[in-house]
């Protein structure tokens, strides 16, 4: 299975900009407009290299002027705020269900921005992105997904901050009883739902990691990559009687006659953070991608609260 890629923290400091008036909240009209001109950037370069465009998701790019806001009062940039959980957690936290990839681009001057300066960073961000060349090229790469299929623009300026991130994701499941956010070690979850558009499942990984640790401004802006964690346990669909997969196993989970999937997530290696990723293909092609990462913070057992609590 091919893991999802990770972008890379891009910071740049702005030189060029001229000087202007900025309040201390940004008006919507200058937001809207910073937003459809990014979602313009991207497409147009997604165009060039035969990419379907990516639709707009309005309601995680809220979320994302949220966080972009938040990396200004914190002084941040990046991926990470002094909470420290990773970008597919925070989507995850906010109620997403889908895939999600972040880049981030942040500016510091010492002077406000003007609506044309903010245009000017905007459009300096995303051909900085694409002028990436690899090994080094994971912005680069996460605008050119070919699997992405919506993006959320995060967007936020005040007295010489300005901060931008783009949070592409990937919508290709329907879930029927979407995964909760919290859960305890003696609970598992259940969880179940069909993809879009004709793919299939062809199996779940359960990523793990330690719960969330506070770090400060100092230790977050000196991360500049994040992934997926590499402790995982992979699942795979049940086959039918009398058929095994090569280690001999006979699959881990019911699919339905119409592509549905059923799945109970285990939480066998202690409290943390479980984060569910289901991989998905087209009939036929033989890359399969990731659809979800939707994560669950794990606390532990509740017989444990219950007992501390009676002290």
């Amino acid at each position: 299975m091919r893991r999802l890629l990770a972008a890379l923290a891009l910071f740049l400091t702005a030189g060029a900009a001229s000087p202007g008036v900025q309040g201390e909240d940004p008006a919507e009209e200058t937001r809207m407009t910073l937003r459809a001109s990014m979602l313009r950037l991207i497409n147009r370069d997604r165009k060039q290299f035969g990419f379907k465009p990516v639709e707009l998701e309005l309601r995680a790019s809220t979320l994302a002027d949220l966080y972009c806001r938040t990396q200004i009062r914190n002084r941040t940039t990046g991926h990470f705020t002094l909470d420290g959980v990773a970008p597919y957690m925070r989507y995850s936290f906010a109620g997403g269900n889908d895939a999600v990839s972040e880049n981030a681009a942040a500016w510091s001057a010492g002077y406000n921005f003007d609506a044309k300066a903010l245009y000017e960073m905007m459009r300096s961000a995303e051909d900085s992105m694409m002028r990436e060349v690899g090994p080094h090229d994971g912005h680069r790469k996460t605008i050119l997904d070919p699997f992405a299929t919506h993006v959320a623009i995060g967007l936020a300026w005040e007295g010489g901050e300005f901060r931008i991130t783009q949070e592409f994701i990937r919508r290709y499941l329907d879930w029927s009883r979407p995964l909760p956010r919290e859960s305890s070690t003696d609970a598992p979850v259940l969880c179940s739902g069909k993809p879009y558009g004709g793919y299939v499942v062809e199996g779940i990984t359960v990523h793990h990691e330690s719960l969330p640790q506070p770090m400060t401004a100092t230790v977050a802006n000196g991360i500049e990559s994040y992934h997926l964690p590499d402790a995982r346990r992979e699942y795979l669909p049940r086959l039918a009687r009398g058929r095994v997969y090569d280690d001999g196993r006979t699959g881990d989970f019911p699919l339905a006659a119409d592509g549905g999937f059923a799945f109970v997530v285990p939480f066998p290696d202690g409290p943390g953070v479980y984060t569910v990723v289901v991989w998905v293909r087209r009939p036929n092609d033989e890359e399969t991608i990731s659809a979800s990462t939707v994560s669950i913070r794990v606390d532990g057992r509740r017989g444990e609260h219950t007992l501390a609590g009676m002290r």
